[in-house]
């Protein structure tokens, strides 16, 4: 009778990689933390620097005039609008006109591309003259029509083109498409050498912790 009661050497050597994981798990968070290294929903930290939405939302949210406050219910940041239209940098013609612009620029075929320091110097040169000309005829229909918003007419260049430069420095030398590349072959070297046993298990769902998968 007490045999039975003792747990079973499988459960234990479960119970003990199960301990293991959840100590590895909180070990990583904990250096993450430590280190202020950014973590994607999903894990994929490669996709999480391939991913422009943030860069492009905050382009939109100066175009707008918005800021970033507290929210009274929730207590959390978000952007606000401003009280007063007259502080809002452009209109809605204004703010398509820029995001049509910026979108051109600001995304995935960017930053998996090949470019010299060079090369981007040239780009944003161009990027900058066009961008000055096209505000500087259409800055009244773009809602740019009191002083306080022409004075932002320098400030809406510069960081226009700074967050564009962002983007496409991180495909200097391809950068990027390469750290891509040496994922791809990580992930295709585990898969060759996982023997034929783990494959089989992992491609009908096997879980080590939940002991129903382990039939067939």
């Amino acid at each position: 009778m007490e045999e039975q009661n003792q747990p079973d050497e499988k459960d234990q050597y479960i119970a003990g990689l199960q301990n293991d994981l959840e100590n590895a798990n909180s070990k990583n968070a904990q250096m993450n933390t430590a280190l202020g290294v950014p973590m994607a929903r999903d894990g994929n930290f490669l996709q999480f620097q391939l991913d422009s939405a943030d860069l492009i939302e905050k382009l939109e949210n100066f175009y707008r005039g918005r800021y970033i406050g507290i929210d009274d219910a929730s207590g959390e940041q978000i952007w606000k609008e401003p009280k007063d239209d007259s502080n809002k940098t452009l209109n809605e013609h204004g703010v398509n006109l820029m995001m049509e612009t910026v979108t051109k620029y600001i995304d995935k075929n960017t930053v998996l591309s090949y470019y010299s320091e060079e090369r981007i110097y040239e780009i944003m040169a161009d990027i900058g003259d066009e961008l000055t000309l096209v505000l500087f005829c259409n800055y009244e229909e773009m809602g740019m029509n009191n002083y306080f918003k022409k004075t932002k007419f320098r400030l809406l260049v510069l960081t226009t083109l700074h967050v564009i430069e962002s983007t496409y420095r991180r495909a200097i030398a391809g950068r990027a498409a390469e750290k891509l590349n040496e994922s791809r072959v990580v992930t295709q070297s585990d898969n060759v050498g996982m023997n034929p046993m783990a494959q089989q298990n992992k491609k009908r769902g096997f879980n080590l912790f939940n002991p129903t998968s382990w039939v067939n």
